[in-house]
């Protein structure tokens, strides 16, 4: 029991910390993480005080760890809907959410956004078992689902471009993907040289361009003004509550592929979600993509011991410090046991949390004009690039803005720029790079 008690002291821990350093733009989960296994010294003397045996400071680690990944899930929903600056987990998700802050009902977003991430992690802890049989012993699927993934992303795109509304939507959708995936085989291979010395990655000033920085640009051009942000908690009507059980389903669904196919990440598992979903508002897109989100961390731990494969940074961390033993009984191994801890006490802090913050900073909202909260997102976005990306990083942040304004002016769905990764993942899919 004393153990139990410890990795629940360890999970509080790792859960403040996600929640704190996820309202941060530019600190993704993956570089929390790698902070954390830096600083392990630490966690080994504070075990060592505490008189935790040897053999389980590695399990307190990474119920850290976990408990961070599923926290900053809920919490980047912040800084992306208040300040455009998404992270990938978030990047289509700050499309609606900024659309609805334009309407006075930011605070709306963040809430139906915890409620999406709440959702898909009570639906994903109760589908476990199920995964477990479906990918591994008895019916061993996994291996079916990689053959099937060119397949899966030839129809992703075409029902994107398919579904535009107009024939010239269609063209314009046609040619934002097929720049913005020469956009991604450019920058995604190109070396930072950032200001601090944090890992980082292109996709972070890639993305911030091609989604914030290009709305922040277009508003500021418009002239863009916010209504005072309402505090009101959001009603949902019978239908939208019943609508509202499908996004989760659908997205929760979608997270879970995305933890089981190599290559795949969340902002691709978030298309297909959107795809699968259908036409629908801007609350169900909002609970849709953050089913998305939750869902894949969690399902990406549970697949460490399910198909013993590493599908996010995080997961090849903690796979690392434990080593999981192959999930081979009907009950979980005692490891993922104690992992669900940091997973379960994490979804229920956050959820309230993550809705305090977005109302005390909605509440602040009105003080400012937006003109000038746009000038000090664009002047804040500007330097955490410079920052995390160095000068290259500026290169591509403008040119991401360049391509992400092209569907906001010519009118077509900006989730045509996912072409970004869309298009590089088809081809090396396809063997072709």
């Amino acid at each position: 029991m004393i153990e139990i008690l410890y990795i629940f002291i360890f999970s509080l821990l790792g859960f403040l910390i996600g929640l704190i350093i996820s309202l941060v733009p530019g600190m993704h989960i993956n570089t929390t993480s790698l902070l954390l296994l830096s600083i392990q010294t630490m966690f080994w003397s504070l075990s060592e005080y505490l008189g935790i045996e040897p053999i389980l400071v590695p399990l307190m680690i990474s119920s850290t760890i976990v408990s961070a990944y599923i926290a900053s899930t809920f919490s980047n929903i912040i800084p992306a809907t208040f300040l455009g600056a998404p992270e990938e987990d978030v990047a289509l998700t700050l499309l609606p959410a900024h659309s609805l802050l334009l309407k006075g009902r930011g605070y709306e977003a963040i809430v139906l956004s915890a409620i999406g991430s709440f959702g898909s992690a009570v639906l994903t802890l109760s589908l476990l078992v199920p995964i477990k049989f479906l990918l591994a012993d008895p019916l061993n699927l996994y291996q079916d689902l990689k053959s099937l993934m060119p397949w899966i992303l030839i129809a992703v795109i075409a029902i994107m471009v398919l579904t535009e509304k107009t024939k010239k939507a269609m063209v314009i959708s046609v040619t934002v993907l097929i720049l913005s995936g020469v956009y991604g085989m450019v920058v995604l291979k190109l070396p930072l040289n950032p200001l601090i010395d944090f890992p980082s990655t292109p996709l972070f000033p890639a993305l911030a361009g091609l989604f914030g920085f290009s709305t922040l640009i277009s508003s500021f051009i418009s002239r863009t003004e916010i209504k005072s942000q309402a505090v009101i908690e959001p009603e949902l009507t019978e239908s939208e509550k019943k609508s509202s059980i499908i996004s989760t389903i659908t997205g929760t669904l979608s997270g879970i592929f995305v933890s089981i196919v190599p290559g795949i990440t969340t902002a691709i598992g978030t298309i297909i979600a959107l795809v699968f979903r259908g036409r629908t508002d801007e609350k169900q897109t909002i609970i849709t993509l953050s089913s998305v989100n939750t869902s894949a961390a969690i399902a990406t731990i549970a697949n460490l011991f399910i198909i013993q494969k590493a599908r996010s940074g995080v997961a090849v961390i903690v796979n690392n410090l434990i080593r999981p033993d192959r999930w081979s009984n009907i009950l979980p191994p005692y490891s993922l046991v104690y992992l669900l801890i940091p997973i379960v006490i994490s979804t229920s802090l956050s959820f309230p949390l993550t809705c305090y913050l977005g109302k005390t900073i909605a509440k602040r909202m009105g003080r400012i004009s937006y003109q000038s909260m746009i000038k000090i997102s664009i002047i804040f976005i500007l330097l955490l690039v410079l920052a995390f990306s160095g000068t290259i990083g500026i290169v591509i942040l403008l040119v991401g803005a360049s391509i992400g304004l092209l569907p906001i002016f010519l009118g077509a769905r900006r989730s045509s720029c996912m072409g970004i990764l869309l298009i590089p993942l088809l081809l090396h899919f396809l063997g072709i790079s």
